[in-house]
């Protein structure tokens, strides 16, 4: 459970404390491994609630799924190759986009080499915004990551892209409209999108960054218009495109009425300040709520 602060952190063990009454914390992947090996324990005898995020580039929250897998351990969230995908936002863009699923133009550039011409045919007059490849999409993001594209402008993008990135960041299409994020249930291998959450930013902002998203300069609110239908159907239909165990969220771009798909994740922040906390709220129920759904699912994919 690292890269929570204390206060998140107690948000979520005191939930999941009041809904399973015993529930062991670790605070790593290597002593939850050690502790399971250590003590021989029986896997029909447990659940694992993973929330964890350690490691390094794509394959940083694959371990415990990889690991439960090997040893027969029911555990909540997506196994270790989709969930590595989901943070490979080139590969799993591609893999949407060949089924007619919209995504933002992107591009892999390296701030070392020059792809100049790659970037000028996909992305020339367009608003960008530069990003690292495999992180959650705020990470690394500042101000300076939103440009508009043009050869005259590569002295400055690979600038910023070496501030964000030094070996590799992803160049996308910025697309400039509502942003909005979509939690997706599977239950009993069936998926089930919820109401869109609008993210609302500060009047001068209009995307998340590290300095929004670290200080919870965001708000929310239900999105109760006709496009709210079809940025569901789009969720679960990429849901079951990529195989998604028990749940995600998929985060969109609404442009002209045309939803695009930028950023998936696997492993959503369920904080009371998110957009899956404000859904359950906006529903009636309980913020403990969200871990006996979430685990009900689970059960039901087995």
């Amino acid at each position: 459970m690292n890269f929570f602060s204390r206060t998140e952190f107690a948000e979520i063990a005191s939930a999941l404390f009041n809904v399973f009454g015993f529930v062991r914390v670790f605070y790593s992947e290597i002593s939850f491994i050690e502790y399971i090996l250590r003590n021989h324990i029986d896997p029909n005898g447990c659940i694992v609630y993973n929330l964890a995020r350690d490691g390094k580039m794509p394959g940083k929250k694959s371990l415990i799924p990889s690991f439960c897998d090997l040893y027969h351990i029911k555990y909540t969230g997506s196994d270790a190759f989709v969930i590595s995908l989901l943070r490979n936002k080139p590969d799993f863009s591609d893999i949407l986009s060949v089924h007619d699923i919209n995504v933002p133009i992107s591009v892999v550039f390296n701030p070392k080499q020059e792809n100049l011409s790659e970037l000028n045919t996909a992305l020339e007059g367009h608003e960008i915004l530069i990003k690292n490849v495999c992180e959650s999409a705020s990470i690394g993001l500042t101000r300076e990551c939103k440009m508009l594209f043009s050869s005259d402008a590569y002295p400055k993008l690979r600038q910023v892209a070496t501030s964000v990135n030094p070996k590799q960041v992803l160049v996308q299409e910025f697309i400039d409209g509502m942003e909005c994020e979509v939690l997706v249930l599977q239950y009993h291998k069936d998926y089930y999108a919820m109401t869109p959450v609008v993210i609302t930013f500060p009047k001068d902002r209009t995307f998340m960054d590290t300095q929004i998203s670290n200080g919870y300069q965001y708000g929310f609110q239900l999105l109760q218009t006709p496009v709210a239908s079809s940025i569901c159907a789009t969720a679960e239909h990429a849901a079951s495109i990529l195989n998604i165990k028990d749940y995600a969220r998929f985060d969109f771009r609404v442009r002209d009425n045309i939803p695009y798909l930028f950023d998936i994740a696997g492993t959503p922040y369920t904080i009371h300040h998110s957009s899956v906390a404000y859904l359950f709220n906006e529903y009636g129920l309980q913020y403990e709520d969200i871990y006996k759904t979430i685990v009900s699912c689970m059960f039901s994919n087995y």
